[in-house]
């Protein structure tokens, strides 16, 4: 099996440095860069092709979110993981909108995010365990607004429809 190719993208050089640490240690990864901006990620995805972008939501000179898109849009063959210390609803969707296969939190241990990388590597999605279950009810909440939708228009419709005949 070909060695996955790693991008890291934090604006933290700690947390890129430690989450180096723990991706070399992995015979299946190579890290190839590290980026500290959203425009030196795009950048860096150019310059070395990665299979695996890990990237963090907020970034200086930009978010996370609009590199993802960008990546993704420019680079299909390249698959995002957003690793983040933020849960939030808007977040979360946004990064799904703009292309991320994946989306953990940075509470996550070492090999939970091996495990990650390695799921997004093989074409899956992935959300952590934490935001899954507020997808699930977002999803059944836009469904049930569609239909009370639907039922509306259908009902004024057979209104207008009723009069018109009397």
């Amino acid at each position: 099996m070909a060695r996955q190719r790693i991008l890291l993208v934090d604006d933290h050089e700690v947390v890129r440095e430690g989450l180096k640490a723990i991706l070399d240690g992995h015979p299946n990864f190579e890290v190839v860069a590290e980026a500290a901006t959203a425009h030196d990620a795009v950048e860096k995805t150019r310059t070395y092709k990665p299979d695996v972008v890990v990237m963090d939501i907020r970034l200086k000179g930009g978010s996370g979110i609009e590199a993802c898109q960008e990546i993704t849009s420019q680079f299909p063959n390249a698959k995002v993981i957003m690793l983040t210390s933020y849960a939030e609803d808007e977040m979360l969707f946004s990064a799904i909108r703009a292309g991320a296969a994946g989306y953990v939190l940075k509470l996550i241990g070492g090999d939970e995010l091996v495990r990650a990388i390695e799921a997004v590597g093989r074409g899956e999605g992935l959300l952590d365990s934490a935001v899954t279950q507020r997808v699930f009810q977002e999803v059944r909440k836009a469904a049930r607004e569609e239909e009370a939708s639907a039922f509306a228009d259908l009902s004024q419709q057979l209104t207008h429809q009723l009069f018109h005949t009397l």
